[in-house]
């Protein structure tokens, strides 16, 4: 019976050495200190050499994997730049012993070369074959740019048939951006769409490729979610504009604006109503918070910067009539977003940029006192439409434009009875909406509410003060 047992014991020591060999090797391979309470039961040396190796062979994968990580993506990103750089300036640089077209032919067979080495890598080195593939994209495009543009010795004297190439190629760089998926061909497509704007160097050339470009990233950020390159698609759309109404300096003609204004005010408008589209095709939710928030600001600051800047260079006596244009605009916009998807940003920023566009053009049309009274009955409608958007960002925004107005009238103007009275009814009104429609707000706090009734307590007495005979000023403040 003790020989079995010391059997049975000596299975159990061998087993327990086994499991702390294997709970060792885990513990080496996720890096976790073993317990200090270790097992006394010595480990064989057998075991011991097994897991030493075991733990050197996890380390040497590691740095293999970083080396192959380091050798694949971070230095594939330098070597593939370096190469498009240099192969860029020698297709830029004039070599006199070779005809122009026998320096562009070997710019093409540059080209040829990276197309040939993605595919040929595609299934080895995957991430290095794409950026080999994007990266022949575009030097495709400056191969076949510099055959008419920015070259003393054209190949192409037609500037038609070079810009139907540069089409050609445009249109088959986003076919192949839509067949992978893929957000880098996209972004540096759209790149070179406005590029190619800007080299049309014609009103109706360039400004249609805007809009067009434009439309083509919004519908990849609808159809794959690129986020990225609508945003990007917004600022280049507007500073392409702006470029262009500077007379585009980047083909080296003087900075001044552009004689004429060839309608370029329309092309802005439907810019604007391009990149509005996203909140009225599909729910705000769906987009991250950062899109959401940052897509209609973009869209809103640019259009109304470069409308304003339009307006005063070529529309300065029709400014009033403008800005109520674009304030309907905008208004449409917001009112459409909340109505088809309930958008809270889009719909609060567009709002916004509204009502700044109905200020700026009721400051226009009427003269001082006047526009006060305008400005004062405006903020009521800017509430009450605040109220149906359950927007707090109008709501705070308008309290803080609303107080800032009636100082400046407190402070520039001269007393004037229908101001006064304009201002005391709006307050009481304001605050009585605040107070009425306070849930649909979801506001937790009676600052906004307060600082109305604080502007009417001012300006009640105020205006009485200039009314009322001073005999009986006292006598009309206790009425109040």
């Amino acid at each position: 019976m003790s020989q079995l047992n010391e059997s049975r014991t000596e299975e159990l020591e061998a087993i327990l050495r086994r499991l702390d060999a294997r709970v060792a090797r885990i513990e080496a391979y996720l890096q976790l200190a073993p317990f200090s309470e270790a097992s006394t039961v010595p480990m064989p040396s057998g075991e011991m050499q097994a897991q030493t190796e075991a733990s050197r062979a996890i380390a040497e994968a590691r740095e293999t994997a970083l080396e192959l990580k380091i050798g694949e993506f971070w230095l594939a990103r330098v070597g593939i730049v370096a190469l498009l750089v240099g192969t860029a300036l020698f297709i830029a640089y004039p070599i006199t012993v070779l005809p122009p077209l026998v320096h562009g032919l070997i710019g093409f067979l540059a080209v040829a070369g990276l197309f040939f080495f993605s595919r040929m890598w595609r299934v080895t080195y995957p991430y290095l074959s794409r950026i080999l593939f994007g990266g022949g994209f575009v030097l495709l495009y400056y191969a076949t740019l510099r055959l008419h543009f920015f070259t003393d010795h054209p190949v192409m004297a037609s500037k038609a048939v070079a810009l139907a190439g540069l089409f050609i190629i445009l249109g088959n760089h986003f076919y192949v951006a839509a067949r992978r998926q893929s957000e880098w061909l996209t972004g540096t497509a759209v790149f070179l769409g406005y590029t190619t704007a800007l080299v049309g160097d014609a009103a109706h050339v360039t400004l249609p490729l805007i809009a067009v470009t434009s439309a083509v990233a919004v519908y990849f950020f609808l159809k794959f979610r690129f986020r990225t390159v609508v945003l990007l698609s917004i600022v280049l759309a507007y500073l392409t504009h702006l470029l262009w109404l500077l007379g585009n300096p980047i083909l080296g003609h003087p900075l001044q604006a552009v004689a004429e204004h060839q309608n370029n005010l329309v092309y802005l408008f439907v810019y604007a109503a391009i990149f509005a589209f996203p909140n009225f095709w599909r729910k705000e939710e769906t987009y991250s918070t950062a899109t959401k928030f940052i897509l209609p600001l973009l869209n809103g600051a640019g259009f109304y910067g470069m409308a304003v800047l339009v307006t005063m260079t070529f529309f300065a006596a029709a400014s009033a009539g403008l800005n109520f244009l674009i304030a309907a605009f905008f208004l449409v916009g917001a009112t459409l977003g909340w109505i088809l998807h309930q958008s809270r940003y889009a719909t609060s920023f567009y709002a916004c940029f509204g009502y700044l566009a109905l200020s700026a053009g009721i400051f226009v049309r009427f003269e001082m006192p006047h526009y006060f009274i305008w400005l004062g009955w405006q903020s009521l409608l800017v509430i009450s439409t605040a109220i149906w958007f359950r927007s707090k960002i109008v709501v705070v925004a308008n309290t803080f434009i609303y107080l800032g107005i009636f100082l400046a009238y407190l402070i520039l103007a001269p007393a004037t009875a229908a101001v006064n009275a304009s201002y005391a009814v709006v307050a009481l009104l304001s605050a009585r909406l605040l107070n009425w429609k306070t849930e649909r707000l979801v506001l937790r706090t009676e600052l906004m509410r307060n600082a109305y009734l604080a502007s009417a307590f001012v300006i009640i007495p105020y205006g009485l003060y200039h009314a009322v005979p001073k005999n009986y000023v006292s006598l009309s403040w206790l009425g109040a």
